[in-house]
């Protein structure tokens, strides 16, 4: 009984970290098995049953999807809940090993759980259009991930580090990407509450897998477990006491608060790297869209370096360019690829459009012209740049039209008012 439960864990395991290597960490650019697990099997089921129920149906079942994400989110976290509330609260009033105090801290976590969730679904990521244009035109082309161009979908100049989202159907400012659990795009003005909401849960696990791994720990003392000895149900044989037995006996016991234990443990693990992850790139004043974009130029940077000092050790140098006209490549054919929590949504690898046979020296790689120091970044975020006094002035001056512009000047027209990007 017990090796058929550990083959089972060991099974799970193994089986959940595939999973989450193939589908979250593996790159589809590079990984052939996270391309088609990610990219190819659902395309194909999207055709087969688009095929066979017509596009009727489908956008029907596209628009439940929509929110299939935040239903899951509230199947799970109100079923957490109700498990803590009916068996976790008895057991904490039982427990001489944790204060009955933190069952009144569980309801002031459960409402912050829940209004931090419904803050960020409800709260605009901005939305750009002709008429709101000035109040979010505050960065300088970068001329490397952002060019003064049209967007080829809204017809209006496309602001640097702005992207239209398919999925809200809006021209989003500094776009992030698009939360499915919050069935919302992330961008300027609501990724601080996204943060926000990502720290509550962050600490809503840690908190929760504290609390009721002390009702569990109480509950081996109070026993005495670990000196403890138990009888094989089917032998009948004395076992004595292991780490394993105890967790099995705990587990029989008290299946409902060992399995949130064991989910908020995990989530607990898996939302701390994702905050990690965002802090990182807040403190470098970079979006997840712009994070990836740099993979793809890096990755060509160091494709390009290395093709030049092998052709320049072979003295078969062709050119001496610099990279910036591959590397325009590469982010325009990102831009228009939907971005996630976990990255680009890509069914393949990015086509470079680069001819194999030509090298070029790629110089430098060139840095993030919107890192302005971690205190500033943050500060980006806490207080976004459109709705400060400048970009407010700015739109006002705009509605009394000493600011606008035509849409054949959109394409070539840089104002002056945006900062300066600092030297590289």
């Amino acid at each position: 009984m017990i090796s058929s439960l550990v083959l089972q864990l060991g099974a799970f395991t193994v089986f959940f970290a595939i999973c989450t290597y193939v589908c979250i960490v593996a790159d589809p650019d590079e990984s052939p098995a996270a391309r088609f697990f990610v990219g190819t099997i659902p395309s194909l089921i999207y055709s087969g049953v688009e095929h066979l129920f017509g596009k009727r149906i489908i956008s029907k079942i596209e628009k439940f999807l929509d929110r299939s994400l935040q239903i899951a989110y509230l199947i799970v976290v109100l079923g957490s809940w109700s498990i803590v509330f009916a068996y976790g609260y008895p057991a904490i009033k039982k427990s001489r090993y944790i204060s009955t105090n933190h069952q009144y801290a569980g309801y002031i976590v459960f409402i912050m759980c829940m209004s931090s969730w419904h803050y960020a679904c409800q709260k605009s990521p901005g939305h750009i259009t002709n008429r709101t244009l000035p109040l979010f035109d505050h960065y300088q082309y970068d001329n490397l991930l952002y060019t003064n161009r049209l967007c080829p979908t809204t017809k209006i100049r496309k602001l640097a580090r702005s992207k239209y989202d398919r999925f809200s159907k809006k021209h989003v400012p500094r776009f992030d990407h698009f939360c499915g659990w919050l069935n919302q795009a992330i961008g300027e003005q609501n990724y601080r509450w996204f943060l926000l909401f990502l720290m509550v849960h962050v600490f809503m696990c840690f908190y929760g897998s504290w609390a009721l791994g002390r009702v569990l720990y109480g509950e081996v003392l109070e026993k005495n477990l670990l000196n403890a000895t138990f009888f094989n149900a089917v032998t009948g044989a004395e076992v004595k006491a292991d780490y394993f037995i105890i967790f099995h006996y705990l587990f029989m016991k008290y299946f409902q608060i060992c399995g949130v234990f064991i989910l908020m443990s995990v989530m607990s693990v898996v939302l701390g790297v994702f905050l990690m992850f965002h802090l990182y790139i807040t403190s470098r004043n970079m979006t997840t869209n712009e994070f990836f974009k740099w993979q793809s130029i890096r990755r060509l940077h160091r494709k390009e370096k290395y093709k030049f000092e092998k052709a320049q050790a072979e003295g078969k140098i062709s050119s001496d360019n610099g990279i910036g006209s591959k590397v325009e490549s590469v982010s325009k054919q990102l831009s228009d690829v939907d971005i996630g929590c976990t990255g680009p949504m890509v069914a393949g690898p990015v086509q470079e459009g680069i001819q194999e046979d030509e090298t070029i020296d790629p110089g430098l790689l060139p840095g993030n012209i919107y890192d302005n120091g971690i205190i500033s970044n943050f500060y980006e975020i806490i207080f976004p740049l459109s709705y400060r006094g400048e970009a407010i002035e700015r739109f006002n001056l705009s509605l009394n039209g000493g600011y606008g512009e035509s849409n054949d000047e959109q394409n070539d027209h840089v104002h002056d008012h945006r900062p300066k990007p600092k030297s590289i």
